[in-house]
């Protein structure tokens, strides 16, 4: 999930752009005038630079240009997205060290996917680290644990790498049964006091027959404090180190170890589903967490419609927000019989709204890996 600046002189594109991006995943900042981008980038380079090319006082060839010959910018990927269609243009612009070159108009599924791969392509396979995605909400009964188990499958079977799933409820949480496993251990099992390691943490890890790796959550209730600040950071800094990927299912309360999750998190993603009490819960969550010390970084919106009642459409969701959502799951009627049989569908052949969905969010995860 990667940081795109959009510089461009026409308000109507920028906004569509941007719409398409937040769509796919990404985190989006558009500009109208190429001279305050330049100095944007100066100051915070993005991952990924899209660029028109005919703008009043500098095209998008001079800002090229410049940012070839700016420390720090000059690997930053950029796409070139212009009316003007010839060959020559598209030589010119690559030449002077455009990434990739675009014609307007552009479909949004055309968009994402050449955005995707340039960002694939520009990322070298050794800046690839372990990453940590917090999957959060205030309110149960919204599918968290289902997006969450399901997008540690899918992150499993895309990559064939490591994946640890994190249940951190401290009121029995529903991992286990999403994955049909027994647990003998949890995290109820282990101390904050201890010093503990990557083996003693192993040791109460329940594999799956996926090959995933979930950390349980404890059978009985548990003071809603637990698990503290200071476990969640000593299981997450050991995992980190062992596993490629971690996916937490972070606690639907305002507590410490919702806040330490998210201060670690590379990728934190807020779920919500179409009716106004979770879009009234979400903003409160997020007005609490920018006051914290410690405030998500790469966050984005799951709407995720868990029922088959829709009570809000999504343009009114993100009014209420005043974001857009980045994944819009439809209800997918095959998860109750996924649940019945203990199988997670990214698991399994389904074509539906549910693994559709993680699959693109796996593909985003791993691309950006280490970002």
């Amino acid at each position: 999930m990667a940081k795109i600046y959009v510089i461009d002189d026409d308000a109507g594109l920028l906004h569509m752009v941007s719409m398409m991006l937040e769509r796919g995943g990404h985190t989006v900042v558009t500009i109208n005038n190429p001279a305050d981008g330049l100095q944007q980038i100066k100051r915070q380079p993005p991952d990924l630079l899209i660029l028109d090319v005919m703008m009043p006082d500098m095209t998008g060839h001079d800002v090229i240009r410049q940012l070839r010959t700016t420390e720090g910018a000059e690997n930053l990927p950029i796409i070139i997205l212009t009316a003007r269609s010839q060959e020559v243009d598209r030589k010119t612009a690559l030449s002077i060290g455009a990434t990739a070159y675009l014609n307007k108009p552009i479909s949004s599924r055309e968009l994402v996917e050449k955005v995707d791969a340039v960002l694939a392509e520009s990322a070298p396979v050794t800046s690839k680290r372990n990453s940590i995605t917090a999957v959060y909400g205030l309110r149960g009964g919204m599918g968290q644990t289902t997006i969450a188990t399901n997008l540690a499958a899918a992150l499993h079977r895309s990559t064939d790498h490591d994946v640890c799933l994190i249940d951190m409820s401290p009121s029995s949480g529903q991992a286990a049964r999403h994955l049909r496993l027994k647990p003998e251990s949890n995290w109820g099992n282990l101390h904050s006091h201890q010093k503990m390691t990557w083996n003693d943490l192993q040791q109460i890890l329940t594999p799956h027959s996926s090959g995933l790796q979930l950390l349980a959550a404890p059978l009985t209730p548990q003071l809603p404090t637990a698990p503290s600040a200071k476990m969640v950071k000593l299981i997450l800094s050991l995992l980190q180190k062992e596993q490629i990927f971690v996916v937490i299912d972070l606690p639907n309360m305002y507590n410490p170890a919702l806040i330490a999750g998210l201060s670690m998190a590379d990728v934190a993603l807020h779920v919500v589903t179409p009716d106004p009490l979770s879009v009234k819960t979400a903003v409160y969550l997020d007005a609490l967490l920018d006051n914290s010390s410690t405030p998500p970084k790469h966050k984005s919106y799951i709407l995720n419609h868990s029922t088959p009642e829709v009570l809000m459409p999504t343009a009114t969701v993100e009014r209420g927000l005043g974001v857009r959502v980045s994944f819009d799951i439809a209800h997918d009627k095959n998860q109750a019989r996924a649940l019945a049989r203990g199988v997670p569908l990214a698991l399994t052949t389904a074509i539906s709204p549910l693994p559709t969905a993680v699959a693109k969010m796996a593909e985003i995860i791993w691309q950006r890996a280490g970002d």
